[in-house]
Order: C-alpha cells, then structure tokens, then sequence
C-alpha cells in the first residue's frame, strides 16, 4: 500500500526516541547559520505543530490561533508561497517529520490553490486545512511510524486510523471551520473509491481533501524517511492515475516542479546539476546547469541540458542533503 508505505518509517540501529520538542539539528543548524525570515516562518509552524504534538500526547488541549495568524499572512502574498516552496526540497527528511511533512504538505496545496485560483480567505482556509490535516498521525506510536520493516495487519490499521482520529482531535472547530475535520478525514480518500476510511469517491469528496490528499501523497513520495530513500513519483503523474482528481492534477502540474529552480539533482548519468528553468506540465524534464561530471568532477564551464528535448537523460532523484553541503561547500 504505498500510502502506507509512505508513513512507515525506522531506523536500523538506534531504535530511542528523542522528544517531540526537540528542534531537528539540520532545521536549527541551518536557521542559525542562514538568518532569513522565510526560514524563521518555516520554524516557527514548526514549534506550533510541535507543541500541539505534545498536547495531543499529553491529552490537553492545544490553541489553532498562531497558525491562523500566520497562515493569514502566508495566504496573502504568493510571493511568500513562492519562496516557502524553495524550502520543500531541504527540509523534511528528518528523523521526526511529522510536523515538517504539514508544512510542506501546506506549501503545496497553497500552490495548487493559487493556481485554482482560490480567493486569498479560501487560500487561509485550504493553508490552514493542509498544516493540520495530518494531526491524527501525532497520536500514532512512534515504535511504530519508525519501524523498518514491514506492518503487522494489527499495526497497519493503527495507522489507518489516524484520518478519524484527526477528525475527533479537530472537533472542537467543527462549528466555526468544519473544513478542518473534514480534511483530516477525508484527506485519504481517492477519486476511485479505493481509499480509507470510507471510501468516498468522486463528488463525495471534499476539493480541500482532494487538493490536501494530493500534495500529501506527493511530499511523502519525494522526501526520505529512515527505511527507504526517496521513491519515484512517476507513477503519481501518469495521465492514467485514476486516484486524483483531473481538476486537481492538471493544478499541480502546471504549479509544481518536481524538482524546483535551485534545487540539486542527480542525473542517470551519473552527472550531478542544478535545476535551472523547468517546463509547465512536465515537471520531470527541467533545464539543469550541470556542475559535476560522473567521477565527481568539478564541470567549470557553462553545460546546461534541458531534459525535454533529450530522451536519453532524466533525473534520478534529489541530492541528500550531506551532498548538498559538499556542493554549497565548494
């Protein structure tokens, strides 16, 4: 089940835990050494997840108020959105990436949505549904989100509660933003009728869960967790995927590069770039200035291959982020 699948994560060593409370060292390391407001915003949703994280585990109630205020200004200005979406690609492979998976999840639906065309109250309204539509996952043991093998029946269904468990936890806003549960229920859903937990289709979908059931899908595909690397997303973009909405799909392709400007990827080559331009409707051919050779050599003059006019190259992934840092390091 590769939604399943997507959630499962572990280690193969060092199976202890570290609180929820505690900042990822790449996140802080990074905010620390790169003073930047966009990174203090991405942290910022950050803790706010976190605390409510904790709550939730602790049984107390948690306050919605600070995201809605900043997902207030976020849904505002496209511009932000924009440089957030940078963002996607660094941040997200940690080792607890429940609360950076929200975000990021968020970030994409915002860019579906602006591409819907979505008024700047409905833009708040589907940001703030996105960053909380995984919240039934924090209930969820960590023995069992860090497992690197496969799911027993038994722990595979604790994970498949997760979307109503969200619902119950979001409850409390049923009145004044029922959207909110809403989405966290049906944020599994599938156009085909064969998602969970009801097994809605179509029509019978909410478009937040179907936007917010996408862009999740999709961050989870593209981000590693400690029991698999990053996974192929080809099968996500095929025209013939029948478990998405074509109103939502046609959004997301026009909106998201798979692989953003500025981001680093690996060619099957063996060459390694930097994503330079990108194509609107084919997110897995864009332009890539490339920098090293494919003996890790440094590529000094100007070589630039756009993917869509060379069939024989494609990309093979993002580079890790300890590749990163050698490239930036250069």
């Amino acid at each position: 089940d590769l939604i399943t699948d997507a959630v499962q994560s572990g280690r193969n060593e060092d199976t202890a835990s570290s609180p929820p409370s505690a900042l990822p060292g790449s996140l802080f390391s990074r905010a620390a050494k790169e003073p930047d407001s966009d990174k203090d915003l991405y942290l910022s949703l950050w803790r706010h997840l976190q605390a409510i994280k904790v709550s939730l585990l602790e049984k107390k109630g948690f306050e919605i108020l600070p995201l809605q205020e900043q997902l207030r200004a976020v849904a505002g200005s496209p511009e932000t959105i924009d440089r957030l979406y940078h963002y996607t690609t660094r941040w997200g492979n940690e080792e607890d990436y429940t609360a950076s998976h929200s975000i990021n999840t968020m970030i994409y639906a915002l860019k579906i949505g602006l591409r819907l065309e979505y008024a700047p109250g409905d833009l708040e309204a589907l940001g703030l549904a996105a960053l909380l539509h995984d919240i039934g996952m924090f209930a969820v043991p960590d023995a069992i989100l860090r497992k690197p093998e496969a799911l027993s029946p038994e722990e595979t269904a604790a994970v498949r509660r997760h979307p109503e468990t969200g619902r119950s936890a979001l409850a409390p806003w049923s009145a004044e933003m029922p959207w909110l549960a809403q989405t966290a229920c049906e944020h599994h859903e599938l156009e085909d009728g064969s998602g969970y937990p009801r097994g809605l289709k179509g029509e019978q979908i909410s478009e937040f869960a179907k936007i917010v059931g996408l862009a999740s899908t999709y961050e989870a595909m593209t981000h590693e967790r400690p029991h698999r690397r990053c996974v192929s997303v080809r099968e996500l973009v095929d025209t013939k995927n029948r478990s998405f909405s074509p109103r939502v799909m046609r959004a997301f392709l026009e909106q998201i590069s798979l692989y953003p400007i500025g981001s680093f990827v690996r060619l099957n080559n063996r060459t390694l770039g930097k994503v330079v331009g990108t194509h609107v409707g084919q997110p897995l051919r864009p332009v890539v200035q490339i920098l090293e050779d494919a003996d890790g050599n440094r590529v000094t003059d100007d070589r630039t291959v756009n993917l869509l006019g060379n069939p024989i190259l494609w990309v093979t992934g993002a580079v890790s982020d300890e590749e990163f840092a050698r490239i930036a390091g250069k």
